[in-house]
């Protein structure tokens, strides 16, 4: 049994959640390990459930474990450590370099990331797939889904795409595999369970949404692409029909880590249970009390259960928390105990000196609401509270269908404060870039006649229609030239005369020693610069943009390229490198693991927070709001709606350090009456000291 000696723990103690830099002083928060960090890395062997309440130093305490691990001579190579998010991945292999650690050979990675090595590593055993195979962008995906729709020619307009592709995706992620059934056997079952249970008023299309499934599964194959979810739903089938294969990767990785294991869907959860099969060095880190996710099929269950999944299993709870004022975490704390799934009552002992009490204000309707948090921002600030450590949060933008942050926006603007907003696209979800990736797509994966519909959409002369002749004809005559396509017009010919050349450019000089992003760049910008897309006003800054990002990944391989580039669409919000004049505005879902000095939670009323979905206890829809612009959050309500919604609340406390201020309108802006949350009420009656209220007035609402 591997076991940590205790004079080692100062190497641990050095790194701490705040900080990037690996020193031999004392952490800034003046901790060194704590008593229950410190049991969590001595015990290395077996099965282990850190629950690590929020600021309680999670990641700190993981790191250490893989360092203990790493010091006790484990190969890199038998280590995975599973992150939810890029960005958790990215943030633990720099503190591991920090840490002077050589983590080439380390699986580190999200299970998006992960399945996708063992998918590139068995793509023989998917029927229909081969090694060219590259990954579907969402709303890609969603336009074949209406393709597929429309082709059925449906008697109403009743199913929409995109809850049909939600329900699809949920089911998949939901569902319980079954090696005794067909492999789309388990998905048609899932179909129906989830449909039955989540969403009810489209149960008389169960079949149809079966069948539009069915056609979107063969669509890819056809396409050599696979979905997010096809990365998680293959892996497991692979580990579970393929016992060579499920032995060689439990053999392979000794220890696996997971972080944020309250998020684990079916499929993840399975996963990991197939790979500790025989082997119990599973240590998992989460907290139940910021599960979040139900409605993207994930379920605190499993983190619950995990005692009862893996025997033995020691639990260490972390209760010290470096974050937040005691007044802070007190509030907190009398929120989420009214929640009854959970392991214990919430505790944590606050490390920071005693600060300001939360603050709660009432104002007469929403848009008084978010004029005085941008008034209270332009105050902070001039008091000298650097803008990129203030941030608000809010359930949802919609916030009664005012739009917080175009509203709140403007305000900021007119005291010249800039913000950012979670949730928005990055580079790589931008046109300029999507076109660039689709070129690529035609140099590594031509069967893809989805990235052949794309680029054929850049070019002048070509509609619609050309566009629909061609790829039928690159369909049915697999290997037949651009060229050689009967087509009509000048301009046209003159067109697919240009893409044939670039695309045979580009393959030439892929097939050269050491090729580079670059070398698939410059035929690209030929074509491009020729496109109607040149005329435009920015395009000087879009081939800038291409030029220096592919400068900085020129020695990235492409089928590497495309996997990472594409696997970051799975994480829509930029966190990270907010300017620091930026104020920060953003759902509570995407504030989930940052943390700021200052945090305002906006539309603390029933029917907002929690939203008036949980409160009906069903998973209606608002047609009255047009479905693109409704955030992650307003996707649909968890099994336990309530409790998931308190959750919500407890995370957006728990991002606050220094001050907090919870905002709440006695009116919608139609008049309306609006009601306090129920979850300020639930504070305040089990403390009535945690909260400073701004009007006597307050529970006369």
């Amino acid at each position: 049994m591997l076991t940590i000696n205790q004079s080692k723990n100062e190497k641990y103690a050095i790194y701490d959640d705040r900080t990037m830099m690996s020193t031999k002083k004392e952490s800034p928060t003046g901790v060194s390990l704590d008593t229950k960090q410190t049991q969590a890395i001595q015990n290395l062997d077996g099965p282990m459930l850190i629950l690590a309440s929020a600021g309680t130093g999670k990641t700190r305490t993981l790191m250490a474990k893989v360092a203990a691990l790493l010091d006790s001579s484990v190969p890199t190579n038998e280590i995975m450590l599973v992150t939810f998010t890029n960005k958790a991945a990215n943030e633990m292999k720099s503190r591991l370099i920090a840490m002077e650690y050589d983590i080439r050979d380390m699986w580190v990675g999200t299970f998006h990331n992960i399945c996708n090595r063992i998918l590139r590593d068995n793509y023989s055993k998917i029927p229909g797939l081969n090694s060219k195979y590259t990954i579907i962008m969402p709303d890609d995906c969603l336009k074949n889904i209406k393709l597929i729709i429309k082709n059925m020619e449906l008697e109403d307009d009743d199913l929409k795409p995109k809850d049909a592709l939600e329900i699809i995706s949920f089911a998949r992620n939901a569902m319980q595999y079954d090696p005794a059934h067909k492999f789309l056997d388990n998905i048609e079952y899932s179909i129906a369970d989830v449909i039955e249970s989540k969403f009810p008023k489209h149960q008389e299309y169960i079949k149809l949404i079966q069948k539009i499934h069915s056609e979107y599964h063969a669509m890819k194959l056809s396409n050599n692409v696979v979905d997010f979810d096809d990365m998680l739903v293959y892996a497991l089938y692979i580990l579970y029909t393929n016992e060579a294969v499920r032995q060689k990767y439990e053999r392979q990785f000794e220890y696996i880590l997971v972080d944020e294991y309250q998020d684990t869907n079916n499929v993840q959860a399975a996963l990991i249970r197939q790979l500790r099969k025989n082997n119990s060095n599973i240590t998992v880190v989460g907290d139940e009390a910021q599960a979040i996710y139900e409605w993207r099929a994930a379920t605190p269950g499993h983190i619950l259960g995990f005692r009862y999944a893996f025997e033995g299993t020691r639990i260490i709870i972390l209760t010290q928390n470096y974050r937040s004022t005691p007044q802070i975490i007190n509030a907190a704390i009398a929120s989420i105990n009214h929640n009854t799934i959970r392991l214990e009552e919430k505790q944590m002992n606050a490390t920071l000196d005693d600060g300001e009490l939360p603050t709660v204000s009432i104002h007469a309707n929403i848009y008084d609401e978010l004029e005085s948090i941008a008034d209270q921002i332009y105050a902070h600030i001039k008091n000298g509270t650097t803008p990129n450590k203030i941030a608000v949060l809010a359930r949802t933008f919609q916030m009664n269908r005012v739009g917080i942050h175009h509203v709140l926006g403007r305000r900021l603007l007119s005291y010249g404060i800039q913000y950012v907003v979670f949730g928005g696209n990055d580079l790589f979800d931008t046109k300029h870039m999507r076109d660039f990736i689709a070129f690529l797509e035609l140099t590594y994966n031509p069967q893809n006649m989805i990235a052949w519909e794309r680029i054929l959409g850049i070019l002048p002369g070509i509609g619609p229609k050309t566009a629909k002749t061609i790829i039928s004809h690159l369909q049915n005559e697999p290997g037949k030239r651009l060229i050689d396509i009967p087509l009509k017009g000048a301009k046209t010919k003159e067109s697919i005369r240009l893409l044939d050349n670039a695309l045979t450019e580009a393959k030439t000089r892929a097939q050269q020693p050491n090729a580079s992003m670059m070398d698939y760049l410059e035929p690209f910008l030929e074509l491009y610069k020729l496109s109607p897309l040149a005329k435009e006003e920015d395009y000087k800054i879009r081939v800038k943009e291409l030029e220096e990002t592919m400068k900085e990944l020129n020695d990235m391989p492409i089928d590497e390229f495309l996997h990472e580039v594409q696997l970051k669409g799975i994480n829509k919000a930029n966190k990270a490198n907010v300017p620091d004049d930026h104020v920060t505005i953003s759902t509570i879902h995407q504030a989930k693991g940052l943390e700021w000095d200052v945090v305002h939670i906006a539309g603390c009323n029933e029917d907002i927070l929690p939203h008036y979905r949980s409160i009906m206890g069903e998973n209606v829809v608002d047609d009255s709001v047009e479905r693109e612009n409704k955030d992650e959050s307003d996707i649909m309500i968890g099994t336990n709606p309530i409790e998931e919604e308190r959750r919500l609340f407890y995370v957006a406390v728990t991002r606050a350090k220094k001050i907090l201020k919870l905002t709440m309108s006695e009116t919608t802006p139609w008049g309306e009456p609006l009601s306090p949350s129920r979850f300020v009420l639930e504070v305040h009656e089990t403390d009535p000291n945690a909260f400073k209220f701004d009007s006597s007035d307050f529970f006369s609402m």
